[in-house]
């Protein structure tokens, strides 16, 4: 069985696809997608009956609804294996798009080692810091005492962190 349990299921092309289809035809063609779809896209010594069941149809209201669908090319049926070329090019299409995903979850752990051996060479007393090059950067008025020079530093540092 395969590990991605999932399908992408386009709206407008199953609407078009299943157009003229019966309700039997289109339980048939859903519950054949999924187990193609769970089985890697080969269904090898499929046992109609089986298959009837799981559809909740009587094996002959199956066989009639699975003849339909071979017929106008949603399934094929090859001795006793079912395939489908749209379930096997999904398939393709979403290993590829697995690819891509692993390819991205790569880059941005990668992006996020950079980003922790940065933060750990960072000084870890921001505030500190952010006081020091206030502090620093304020011109001092001459002749004025340590305390009022204090004050103003203070309500400037004040003034830049408030909004």
């Amino acid at each position: 069985m395969s590990k991605k349990r999932w399908f992408r299921l386009y709206i407008e092309r199953w609407r078009d696809g299943t157009f003229g289809l019966t309700p039997n035809e289109i339980a048939a063609y859903i519950t054949l997608l999924c187990e193609l779809y769970d089985h890697d896209g080969i269904l090898i010594r499929a046992d109609l009956d089986l298959l009837a069941r799981r559809c909740g149809m009587r094996p002959t209201s199956f066989r009639k609804a699975f003849e339909t669908l071979t017929r106008r090319g949603k399934l094929t049926l090859d001795g006793d294996v079912i395939t489908s070329k749209a379930v096997s090019e999904e398939i393709i299409s979403r290993e590829r798009l697995d690819g891509k995903s692993a390819e991205g979850r790569q880059k941005l752990a990668e992006k996020r080692s950079v980003i922790k051996e940065i933060r750990q060479r960072l000084p870890t007393d921001t505030e500190e810091r952010i006081k020091t090059r206030v502090l620093d950067s304020l011109p001092l008025a001459a002749g004025q005492s340590a305390s009022v020079q204090n004050f103003i530093k203070r309500r400037e540092m004040a003034r830049r962190r408030s909004p």
